[in-house]
């Protein structure tokens, strides 16, 4: 049985929303206050039974904020339910047509105002009416891991530690059990027949004799451990190279508790559903250990594996996101001060796209889910510039919260599929070449393709260059003479030449051609001269906004950012 959806509407920021989950692991995905951990505690309280600790106790606070304490709708829909499951929750079932089932559970919290109390109401089924069964429960285990967990307060010695409920789980038999004690009793005689504690315990009891007397007289016995299985195992702690725990480093001892958490869960096969929800698993992780807890997860969670626990994580780290599983992200994001969820699985992506994409997902291409405003350009020759041009336009880029995505190349078809009206929102520009022969002449058959997307695409704005950018840069009669610097800094000799060349030329159109043509004749790095270039533009002091070409303007002003 799998969490397939959850529906929440009037909780904290979120009006209505609709989030789908993945086969197998779940990575949610968004910027900071985009309604990630409400999500998650929106689960921590259908998941959770209300005698566990870390279920959600709902406030005043919680009701959508200016709703008038509107009541807090949410429900989860259960499938891939076996026979066994459709009869422990027969009760809760749905009918889906041919003979199919899932379970739903609902919730509904009220707020009085007059008595300052919260009312929550539990069912199951598509009909509300009567409480939720008392052994709903009994076959659903899920465990979270809150944001900033303290992993040594989590392995601390306690019969509630993750270590102790873990052995619990694995020790399934009165036999396994009193195994466990038979060793601590045997310790017991063993150590109780030292001579040092015999004659310490004899110590002990003459002096309590002295002090209470024959009658208030009461015999003391010391013993190594309590022999019963609950005090045994409530004492274990891990030790981790041949330091105790307390020594160890927060991310080691995050990755044991980690560890610890997901063995129990897979060890309690008489679950139905077993999940763990975990906000920031990349917590204390070097870039490489949060790569492999990734892995990990994903493998605990593979739909068929024995005992698998449904994985549902929230993250910051656009390395976890490049990493993950292009269809294991749903990424959240708000717009228009509503909150929107994508589930990337349920796009209808072309499958050769769809392994493009997932190559492009490096760590810094996987920034794009945590984004308000995209720009998308070529390569490194626009990502080192146009923040540059931006200043000059009179905008921030960083300030305004635009995410600068270098596609390598022309590689916008791989990302396009994630934007759209039930998509990705925020605004989207591409900033890319036209590709014509000559100024004025017809853009390439590429160019006029993506163009066309917008019509497709209403949050996408497609901004062409007529021919190119490098080309585009020198048409500015103020940029072109700063240019001509930046070639002459990496290339002296050649350098010199050009400017005199150029010199001789009657226009800014005759002179901006020459120089692309020298430029590209010569094999110049763009990379090199774009560092060149952006650092030269950020000296100069007396540039404006008339020196940054116009398709660049209109491209940032799409953004907001001008």
């Amino acid at each position: 049985m799998r969490l397939q959806k959850l529906h929440i509407q009037n909780f904290r920021k979120i009006d209505d929303l609709t989030i789908n989950f993945p086969n197998g692991l779940c990575v949610i995905v968004g910027e900071n206050n985009a309604g990630k951990t409400a999500i998650i505690d929106a689960l921590r309280l259908m998941l959770l039974p209300s005698r566990d600790f870390d279920t959600l106790r709902i406030t005043p606070d919680d009701f959508k904020y200016n709703s008038g304490f509107l009541d807090i709708e949410i429900s989860c829909i259960f499938s891939n339910l076996t026979d066994q499951d459709e009869v422990h929750f027969q009760e809760c079932l749905r009918n889906i047509g041919g003979e199919h089932f899932e379970v739903q559970l609902n919730t509904r919290v009220s707020f009085d105002e007059y008595s300052g109390r919260v009312n929550v109401k539990m069912w199951a089924g598509e009909t509300e009416g009567g409480n939720l069964p008392s052994n709903f429960y009994n076959r659903i285990a899920s465990i979270y891991l809150q944001p900033l967990r303290d992993p040594e307060k989590g392995l601390r010695p306690s019969q509630n530690s993750q270590i102790s409920r873990l052995i619990s789980h694995l020790s399934d038999t009165q036999e396994k059990r009193e195994e466990f004690e038979g060793i601590v009793q045997d310790a017991n005689n063993r150590v109780k027949a030292l001579e040092s504690v015999i004659n310490a315990q004899t110590d002990i009891n003459e002096q309590i004799n002295s002090i209470a007397g024959d009658e208030l007289n009461q015999q003391t016995e010391l013993i190594f451990s309590d022999p019963s299985f609950r005090r045994i195992i409530a004492g274990l702690k891990p030790e981790i190279d041949g330091l105790p725990y307390e020594l160890n480093g927060l991310g080691y001892n995050n990755l044991v508790f980690t560890a610890a958490t997901l063995g129990t869960l897979r060890s309690s096969p008489q679950f139905s559903f077993r999940s763990i929800l975990v906000e920031e698993p990349e917590a204390h992780l070097h870039p490489q250990l949060q790569v492999l807890l990734l892995k990990h997860f994903e493998n605990v969670a593979r739909p068929g594996t024995e005992n698998e626990v449904q994985v549902i994580a929230s993250s910051h780290s656009p390395i976890l996101v490049s990493q993950a599983p292009i269809d294991s992200i749903v990424s959240v994001h708000e717009y228009h001060g509503q909150v929107h969820a994508t589930s990337i699985f349920s796009i209808d992506i072309d499958a050769k796209i769809k392994r493009k994409l997932q190559r492009y997902l490096d760590a810094t291409r996987g920034e794009l889910f945590f984004s308000r405003r995209l720009l998308m350009v070529e390569g490194i020759a626009e990502v080192l510039l146009i923040p540059v041009l931006a200043k000059l336009a009179g905008g921030s880029l960083k300030e305004s919260s635009v995410t600068l995505l270098n596609a390598n190349g022309i590689n916008f078809n791989a990302f396009l599929p994630l934007f759209g009206e039930s998509r990705l929102k925020f605004p989207v520009v591409i900033l890319t070449d036209g590709d014509a022969k000559e100024i004025g002449g017809d853009m390439s058959q590429t160019a006029s393709n993506l163009k066309a997307r917008e019509e497709e695409i209403p949050n996408l704005c497609v901004k062409l260059s007529e021919i190119t950018f490098e080309h585009e840069l020198a048409r500015s009669p103020e940029l072109l003479p700063i240019m001509l610097n930046a070639f002459e800094n990496l290339h002296p000799t050649l350098g010199k030449e050009l400017k005199i060349e150029i010199a001789t030329l009657d226009n800014n159109e005759e002179k901006a051609i020459y120089f692309f043509n020298k430029f590209i004749e010569k094999g110049v790095s763009k990379g090199e001269f774009a560092q060149e270039l952006a650092w030269l533009i950020d000296e100069s002091g007396h540039l404006t906004i008339n020196s940054v070409p116009t398709y660049i303007q209109e491209a940032i002003h799409f953004l907001g950012v001008i």
